[in-house]
């Protein structure tokens, strides 16, 4: 491998690299990305024409050298010159501070005077009625959009990662858009392999490629599957080249590269939600580091006023080897800097203090008082962040989830120096942890106002910046700018928040404000003076669809985008599914799915609508789609089973609300759905712990009776398999011992929470009677009967059969008593006596059914009996 490939990518997560001979590496490795771009080498990529060309001629002239065969070294600049455009924007973004280059990359060569005028049509002031954006940025960023998903807010310096997308994917065959030069769909393909094969010489070109699509990825609103296809093509090739099984010659840098791309391979399914996929690469990150994580309990202080230690949730680590990669240069006592802000207030929030009683982090004590932490290197605190992206991806969303996620951010935050984005990235985590906490609402605040201001200082360097910038998962400046104006809109601050969002050019979140103001009419003219400048901007017809509710303005923003906008088709079909137009619904839902499949909304409201049209097939195809997409979504797996149990398929059912009830634990509806599920399938006991799970989400007021009733009856069965019975012994397998203590525990929970209810009484008596214990059996039917009293059993053919059947089980049973030596002459007395009430009551209206007749004979039985226990007795 070539030796100034390991040093530019080991720049990117540790601050020890040596000199390069390659002087466009070393230029690279401080952060003068400029000067790669600027100079004589770069020009004939940069400037493929002498004449001036229009941005998407200018564009597609790259894309065609960058196809051509190129020897070793041209192979190398090409790479270079991606890889300085690439940081350009990273820098422009994501780390700060802005960089100070040309617009567009075809200004790099033209003369001064020329790159003035260009600057200059940047106009200053407010963005709304005018175009902040230059005609090449405008067009670059639709380049940028990915699957019809749209590219969030203004993005800065957009023509400098689509050079670097053009650079390093188009050798690769792998194209989205302007490069685009066949029929193909931007499908990863085996074509695509092959190219990577060919560059073998060049390994990191798969791991810059991935990081391009992945900041692509970035920048869009939602997913997109053409860049999830070809990140899932790429990461395996990067994988191979730097894993911990690479037979590359990295040197020293063999462990920390290899971590470094595990680590990175986790940010990528975090980002397309495959926590369970993600888990795995965190696994071997850490094994590449010897670093070993648990979390476990420790005594610390949480506040500034608390004096006794109280145990605390914390991470312990324990590692094999050191890691450092901190700079002992000149920019080790900034660090910190980049996080912690601009310390100039905004007007909005004077008032407010950052101040407050509680800590960022428990304070760790041991049992002298010393304070207990240990330093952690800048790829081990990436990869507790990675744990903690991973508690947030694979855990459902509930008041736990933040605290399971704190301990691995405190420990971030508890360390004496962080890299700035790393630091940044605990920061955030913290941030949005503390907005839901009264005592810390004001410092979440404006720490979040600090991290959105960091990027514009001018400390710490670039280089320094870079560190750890691919690692973890810190939002590119729109979004997090969205982010603060939306937590400005919930504490009240609207105008600050219309500030913000009118700014950053976030048109949506602006009109929301508007909403909130029951201002509709200026939103509507907001709207229609940015389409004076932008009249084909397919988002602001949408918008304005939003605002009207009239679909003309969908269908003409389908049309200005061309087919493209899967926004477009997703709002007429919402509209359709308002209106009750399920067809239409239907329809519009497959195209914007056909252009973007990564949607699960979308494919969860493609199978409502297909529900409403009677298709269950599709229906269930598209809640599968949704479920495996989104698997923390329990009304999809809800969906599936509904679906399943209408098809007879009760297993398949039966799985999928076991899904179900892991992510709506608090959904009665769908645990009854499971427990229906899982007594048809025979699984008793989560049958019985769904019942139990109902009675105490409802407090009693719901009680699943037929499902009780299925248990007790498969307890019977088993039971007269083993021959027991009626029998008082214990089962003899293990299995049926569980099932009767569920199955026992379910009735009396039922009993006790949802009062006296006469069938749940029944089913406990037969529960009791084939147990063999004969005496709890009759007071469980004394009670029933108690119960069906009020019923108006004498003139209700129901009711009667209820009645009579439950009172000829406790007669019976009093007869088995005095029969087996158990009982007295009471018993049958008290027999005879209920009987006789019983008959005279039902004589007028049911002597001529079958159950009155039953009891005339069994009275007669027990009369008899009462003659000879009185004869014998005598």
């Amino acid at each position: 491998m070539v030796d100034p490939e390991v040093q530019l990518l080991n720049a990117t997560f540790s601050g020890s690299t040596h000199t390069s001979t390659d002087s466009s590496v070393t230029e690279l490795v401080a952060g003068d990305f400029a000067a790669v771009l600027s100079s004589s080498t770069s020009q004939r990529w940069l400037q493929p024409k002498d004449e001036p060309v229009s941005v998407p001629e200018y564009f597609h002239a790259i894309a065609e050298l960058a196809r051509q065969h190129q020897s070793l070294a041209e192979s190398w600049q090409q790479l270079q010159i991606a890889v300085a455009a690439f940081l350009t924007f990273t820098q422009a973004n994501l780390t700060g501070p802005p960089p100070t280059v040309p617009e567009s990359p075809a200004m790099l060569y033209a003369q001064p005077e020329a790159a003035e005028d260009a600057d200059g049509m940047r106009a200053t002031g407010s963005a709304l009625g005018r175009d902040a954006a230059s005609e090449g940025d405008r067009w670059a960023a639709q380049q940028l959009s990915v699957d019809g998903e749209e590219v969030l807010g203004k993005v800065n310096l957009p023509q400098y990662l689509l050079l670097s997308r053009v650079l390093v994917t188009a050798p690769l065959d792998l194209s989205f858009s302007c490069e685009r030069h066949s029929d193909d769909d931007g499908e990863a393909t085996t074509s695509s392999i092959n190219a990577l094969e060919g560059l073998s010489e060049l390994p990191s070109w798969s791991w810059w490629t991935a990081r391009v699509l992945l900041m692509n990825q970035r920048l869009l609103a939602g997913s997109a599957a053409s860049l999830r296809s070809a990140l899932t093509m790429l990461m395996p090739q990067v994988l191979n080249r730097f894993g911990s099984s690479s037979v590359l010659d990295l040197g020293e840098s063999k462990a920390a590269l290899a971590a470094a791309a595990e680590l990175e391979a986790a940010l990528v399914e975090h980002v397309y939600s495959s926590p369970q996929t993600a888990l795995r690469h965190l696994q071997a990150a850490a094994y590449a580091l010897g670093m070993h994580t648990i979390v476990e309990g420790a005594m610390g202080v949480r506040t500034v006023h608390q004096v006794d230690p109280k145990a605390q949730l914390v991470v312990s680590t324990s590692h094999s080897h050191e890691e450092n990669g901190y700079a002992s240069g000149e920019d080790s006592y900034q660090l910190d800097s980049m996080s912690l802000g601009s310390q100039v207030e905004s007007s909005e929030l004077k008032g407010l203090t950052a101040e407050s009683d509680v800590l960022s982090a428990p304070k760790l004590v041991d049992g002298s008082g010393r304070v207990l932490d240990r330093s952690l290197g800048g790829l081990e605190q990436a990869v507790l962040l990675g744990w903690a992206q991973q508690v947030k991806k694979g855990t459902s969303v509930d008041e736990l989830q933040a605290w399971q996620m704190a301990p691995y951010v405190e420990a971030v935050l508890r360390q004496p120096r962080s890299h700035p984005l790393i630091r940044s990235a605990a920061k955030l985590l913290q941030t949005r942890h503390e907005r839901t906490r009264t005592r810390t609402l004001e410092r979440s605040l404006m720490q979040l106002q600090q991290l959105a201001e960091a990027p514009s200082q001018p400390l710490p360097r670039v280089k320094t910046r870079f560190r750890h910038a691919f690692g973890v998962l810190f939002p590119l400046r729109p979004s997090l700018r969205k982010e603060l104006g939306e937590q400005l809109l919930s504490t009240g601050l609207v105008g600050a928040a219309m500030g913000v969002f009118e700014e950053e050019e976030l048109w949506d979140s602006l009109i929301i404000c508007y909403r909130l103001l029951q201002k509709l009419p200026q939103a509507q003219e907001l709207v229609q003076a940015r389409l004076q400048v932008t009249p084909d901007d397919a988002s602001l017809l949408c918008a304005l669809g939003d605002i009207t509710l009239e679909d003309k303005h969908y269908h003409q923003a389908w049309e200005a985008s061309k087919g493209r906008s899967t926004r477009a088709q997703r709002s007429l079909a919402r509209s359709a599914q308002r209106q009750q137009h399920w067809d239409q619904a239907e329809g519009h839902w497959e195209k914007a799915l056909g252009l973007n499949p990564l949607f699960p909304q979308g494919w969860f409201a493609l199978g409502y609508c297909c529900l409403k049209t009677k298709n269950q097939q599709r229906a269930l195809q598209a809640f599968t789609r949704c479920a495996q997409q989104e698997p923390d979504n329990g009304e999809a797996w809800n969906n599936i089973a509904a679906i399943h149990l209408r098809l007879q398929h009760a297993p398949q059912a039966f799985s999928a609300l076991g899904e179900a009830v892991k992510y709506k634990r608090e959904s009665w509806q769908t645990w009854s759905n499971y427990g229906q599920a899982a007594a048809q399938t025979g699984n008793a006991i989560p049958a019985a712990r769904a019942v139990q799970k109902v009675l105490e989400l409802t407090q009693g007021q719901q009680v699943e009776k037929e499902i009780l009733a299925v248990l007790v009856r498969q307890m019977q069965e088993g039971r007269q398999k083993e021959g027991m019975d009626g029998y008082d012994t214990p089962s003899l397998e293990h299995g049926q011992q569980q099932l009767e203590h569920a199955v026992g525990t379910a009735l009396k929970q039922a009993l006790a929470l949802a009062g006296s209810s006469p069938v749940v009484w029944g089913l406990l008596a037969q529960y009791y009677r084939s147990l063999g214990c004969q005496t709890s059996a009759k007071e469980a039917l004394l009670k029933q009967i108690r119960g069906l009293q009020g019923t108006g059993w004498p003139k209700d053919t129901p009711a009667f059969h209820t009645y009579a059947q439950a009172s000829l089980q406790l007669c019976q049973l009093h007869v088995e008593l005095v029969l087996n030596g158990r009982g007295t002459a009471r018993d049958l007395a008290s027999a005879r006596m209920h009987l006789r009430t019983t008959l005279k009551q039902a004589a007028e209206l049911q002597s001529e059914d079958g159950l009155y007749e039953e009891m005339q004979g069994l009275l007669a039985k027990i009369e008899k009996l009462e003659a000879v226990h009185k004869h014998d007795t005598s």
